[in-house]
């Protein structure tokens, strides 16, 4: 019997490995009656015993209570509970179905549009059950056999009760979104005032499966024993599986952020749209062509001077698209602990990756494989690896920005033109117009500013009746102004640039005020998380079992069930506990077995209930 008790506990640990990983090429483990009977490790007494055991098996997808409604009373959510009274088992609901193949089982899986129908207005509207089939993905099944063995399971489940291991090609769907807010305000708890910068908060959980199996007759004998991790004598399995749980909350503050940005972005659009009719930036151009000519002309000022300096068209485009659609797109920490959605100012936390984060090593099958009654999210430890991982994925994310904002204002696409007019003079003549320098300059702006990444090209038209200087022109001034021309091919570009950087230069690095509105996300984040969870007013409990043999205290609402009846849950989620009957309790893939009744007190007729 060890050796098969291996074997099962060995398909659990397959399963539960298979359900964290989401294989590519998943495989199918059936919860079968087989395996379960594998773990059942019976005395002598139990296998020369009679039938006519009393056993009890239920599953429930859903269960708890919700804003004073009790799930466990609303039909629809009311799972699958077998009875048997050493004779015969019954079922409920009648609409369960024979689980082929497994004696004495049933199964009904929960019909999310059914069950969405018989809920109150206000239930649907703090729980949501997005499972997109309806019913038939989410199975709920028990057993109970008059040789005294009981099973339950619920959750992620094939229509035989066995672990449903074939996820969708993106991965395990989501079971169930409490949304947290509009909880907290049904029990007069403003969510913005009892948190500022955040407006809405839930919790989803994904896939998840909790079962359990008691042999009641070798309990009977010796009492619950649960069945080693590593195999071995035992009369009692709970087991459960989560493939992932993720916090979700809606802030202002990253939409100020985002808006920051995007007005920074808008600024800059604008301010390019007005180049061209910039009278700062003509003037620029003026005044630098004006000083690189001058400079040119030196000694030979007293018989050439520059004339009238007509600057324009000046043209500039910018694309901003990229730096657009990179600021609306989710971004991650590089732990993938959370990812910020910016068009939505959401933040979506994985609970999985946060709580490996804060305690490396410690969490290697995510959710699963923690002892009875885990609080998951209690620990201040987890809130600083919660603000590490929100500190490092903004300022990087910044750090982008900045980068993507730079090469937008270098990419600034430019076209100058310009007109110079010439004068020259013989002696004691008055200046005439001898004619004049036509210069283009194209790039973009980073180019405009490197010498030699231009195309510029100027040239030179001098008036065909020059009268008295034409000899001078063509002459002594020649040199003078051919060295204009390629004065303009080699500066132009450069005096172009910088009269347009002196208007764009101060966008290309986002100001610090909208830098720093990274601060008040963390802030808001780190305050949640403080005051909901490391405070207490939510308690996200994996694994939760009454009666546990070693973890932490059972749920308190648990502590009244019937002596010898055994739950477990993949996830408890509780919000304000400490109100009892008028806060809330919600369990996702929980099952039940027992309490087992042995045929003498059957026979005693002191057995009710079966």
């Amino acid at each position: 019997m060890r050796r098969r008790g291996a074997a099962a506990l060995a398909v659990g640990a397959l399963a539960a490995f298979a359900l964290l990983v989401q294989s590519a090429s998943p495989t199918s483990a059936a919860w079968t009656d087989t395996e379960w009977g594998a773990e059942r490790v019976g005395s002598a007494n139990c296998a020369a015993a009679a039938p006519g055991f009393a056993t009890r098996g239920e599953g429930r997808a859903l269960s708890g209570a919700l804003l004073g409604t009790n799930l466990d009373t609303v039909a629809a959510a009311s799972g699958v509970t077998v009875t048997n009274n050493g004779a015969r088992d019954l079922h409920a609901p009648a609409s369960a179905q024979a689980a082929t193949g497994i004696p004495q089982a049933w199964a009904d899986p929960l019909n999310v549009a059914l069950l969405n129908g018989a809920l109150p207005l206000n239930l649907t509207q703090a729980l949501q059950l997005p499972v997109n089939a309806g019913t038939g993905a989410v199975g709920q099944f028990g057993q109970a056999q008059n040789a005294g063995t009981a099973a339950g399971a619920a959750g992620y489940l094939t229509s035989s009760g066995g672990i449903n291991l074939d996820g969708a090609p993106g991965g395990y769907p989501n079971l169930a979104t409490l949304k947290l807010s509009n909880v907290l305000s049904s029990l007069n708890y403003n969510l913005g005032t009892l948190i500022p910068g955040i407006t809405d908060v839930s919790l989803t959980a994904g896939a998840v499966a909790g079962r359990a199996q008691l042999n009641g007759c070798d309990a009977a004998w010796r009492g619950a024993v649960p069945v080693p991790a590593a195999g071995g004598s035992g009369n009692l399995s709970r087991q459960y599986l989560a493939s992932h749980l993720n916090l979700t909350l809606t802030s202002p503050t990253v939409s100020a952020l985002t808006q920051g940005i995007t007005t920074t972005v808008t600024g800059l659009e604008t301010a390019v749209n007005g180049i061209a009719g910039n009278a700062g930036v003509t003037t620029a151009i003026t005044t630098g062509v004006t000083s690189l000519l001058n400079g040119l002309i030196g000694g030979n000022s007293g018989s050439l001077s520059l004339g009238n300096i007509t600057v324009g068209p000046v043209t500039a485009t910018v694309n901003t698209t990229p730096l657009r659609n990179f600021i609306a797109a989710p971004f991650s920490d590089p732990g993938g602990v959370l990812t910020v959605s910016p068009a939505s100012g959401t933040i979506s936390v994985n609970t999985t990756a946060l709580l490996a984060a804060a305690y490396p090593g410690s969490y290697s099958a995510g959710l699963n494989g923690l002892p009875p009654n885990t609080n998951l999210l209690a620990d201040p430890a987890i809130l600083t690896a919660l603000t590490t991982a929100l500190t490092s994925a903004l300022s990087a994310w910044i750090g982008s920005v900045n980068t993507l904002l730079t090469q937008t204002v270098n990419g600034i696409a430019v076209h100058a033109t310009l007109t110079i007019d010439l004068r020259a003079k013989v002696l004691v003549t008055p200046w005439i117009h001898i004619g004049t320098i036509t210069a283009t300059t194209s790039g973009t702006l980073a180019q405009l500013l490197t010498p030699g990444n231009t195309t510029t090209t100027a040239s030179l038209t001098l008036l065909n009746d020059l009268g008295l200087v034409a000899d001078l022109v063509n002459g002594l001034l020649k040199p003078v102004l051919n060295s204009l021309v390629t004065g303009l091919v080699g500066g132009l570009g450069g005096i172009v640039g910088n009269a347009i950087w002196a208007v764009v230069g101060g966008l290309a690095v986002l100001p610090t005020a909208v830098a720093t509105l990274t601060t008040p996300i963390v802030t808001a984040v780190s305050t949640l998380y403080s005051k909901l969870f490391v405070a207490g007013i939510v308690a996200v409990t994996a694994n939760a079992q009454n009666d546990p043999f070693l973890g932490l205290p059972e749920p308190p609402e648990w502590a009244s069930l019937p002596a010898g009846r055994y739950e477990v849950a993949a996830l408890r989620v509780g919000v304000l506990d400490t109100l009892g009957g008028l806060g809330v309790r919600l369990y996702l893939g929980r099952a039940a077995v027992g309490p087992v009744c042995s045929p003498a007190r059957v026979a005693a007729g002191s057995c009710a209930g079966y």
